[in-house]
């Protein structure tokens, strides 16, 4: 387990409730999807949902730390919020939170604003890369 942050601090654990809930459990991401939540607009519990072990894309494991928490850690193990539908293509989307997933950060920067049909495109360049060596 990751070691913890010792002492309530605003900036790190944001509210003393949340602070206990971390103390009890040792789970950093009551704090992150609280914060992440308020960012977009969305309901804690089922941002909090979200909030899973694993990168859904290339299975890193997340590193839920914020302030004092968040030390020394890769892009590929910060959780990231992504929207499937990015905000370019679908302003309307960014509220949904049928629209969010957490990726990790590296993934998050490789998918940039690109589309399902985008990544469709990627995927049929790969392939035929592949054939050519």
């Amino acid at each position: 387990m990751k070691t913890l942050y010792p002492k309530f601090e605003e900036g790190t654990y944001l509210t003393r409730d949340l602070y206990r809930k971390v103390c009890e459990t040792g789970d950093l991401r009551f704090v992150w999807a609280h914060k992440n939540a308020q960012k977009w607009n969305v309901p804690y519990t089922e941002f909090l949902q979200l909030c899973g072990e694993q990168c859904d894309c290339c299975g890193s494991e997340l590193d839920y730390g914020l302030g004092e928490n968040n030390q020394n850690k890769g892009d590929d193990h910060t959780p990231s919020t992504d929207h499937m539908i990015p905000r370019s293509v679908n302003e309307a989307l960014t509220e949904n939170i049928k629209n969010l997933w957490i990726i990790c950060l590296r993934c998050n920067k490789l998918k940039n604003d690109s589309t399902p049909q985008d990544i469709h495109r990627m995927k049929r360049i790969i392939e035929t890369l592949e054939k050519m060596k």
